[in-house]
C-alpha cells in the first residue's frame, strides 16, 4: 500500500531521461517519441530528444538522421539532434536556442536510407526569469536565519533577566 502511494505521489514528478514527453506517436515507417527539457521551457536554452523505434518491436532506431526545424512568427531555429549531445545514448538530442516566449511550431525530419517522416507540433515557451529571481529564496535564507537567531537571543537573555529578577524576591 505504501508503494502504491509513493508512485502516486511522485508520478507527476516522473520524467523521461530526455525530459517530459511532449508527443508520443506513430509516424510509419517509425515510432516517435518527442522529449522536452526543462519540463516547463523558458525562453532561452531548451533541450529537445527524439527517441525513434521500429513499429513492430518498438527497437530503438540508432542509424537514422534527426533534424529539428522550430519557427515562430519570423523566427526560426534549425538544429540537428544526433547521440553525441544526448546523455543517453538511444535517444537524439540536440540543445536550441529559443529567446522569444509563446508558442513555437516544431517540425521533425527522420530519415533511414530510403525511409523517412515527419513529426510536428507546439512547445510552449515561458517569458525568461530574470536572473536574481530565481534565486531570490536562497539569497534571503541567511538573513532570514540572522533574524531568527536574534529573536532567540534576545528572549532568551529576557527569559533569564526575568529568572534572576524573580529570585531576587524569593520565588
Amino acid at each position: 500500500m505504501r508503494t502504491l502511494a509513493l508512485a502516486l505521489l511522485t508520478a507527476t514528478l516522473a520524467c523521461a531521461d530526455g525530459g517530459v514527453v511532449l508527443q508520443h506517436r506513430e509516424a510509419a515507417p517509425f515510432v516517435v517519441t518527442v522529449f522536452e527539457s526543462p519540463a516547463s521551457p523558458r525562453a532561452g536554452t531548451v533541450d529537445l530528444s527524439v527517441l525513434v523505434q521500429t513499429p513492430e518491436a518498438l527497437e530503438p532506431v540508432l542509424d537514422a538522421a534527426v533534424e529539428v526545424a522550430l519557427r515562430q512568427g519570423d523566427s526560426e531555429v534549425v538544429a540537428r539532434a544526433t547521440h553525441d549531445q544526448a546523455q543517453n545514448k538511444l535517444l537524439y538530442a540536440t540543445s536550441v536556442q529559443l529567446n522569444q516566449p509563446g508558442t513555437w511550431h516544431y517540425l521533425l525530419l527522420v530519415k533511414k536510407a530510403a525511409e523517412s517522416t515527419t513529426v510536428s507540433g507546439d512547445i510552449a515557451i515561458s517569458e525568461g526569469e530574470p536572473k536574481l529571481t530565481g534565486y531570490a529564496g536562497y539569497l534571503a535564507l541567511p538573513f532570514v536565519c540572522l533574524v531568527l537567531f536574534a529573536i532567540h537571543q534576545a528572549l532568551r537573555a529576557r527569559k533569564l533577566q526575568l529568572g534572576s529578577s524573580l529570585s531576587r524576591y524569593g520565588r
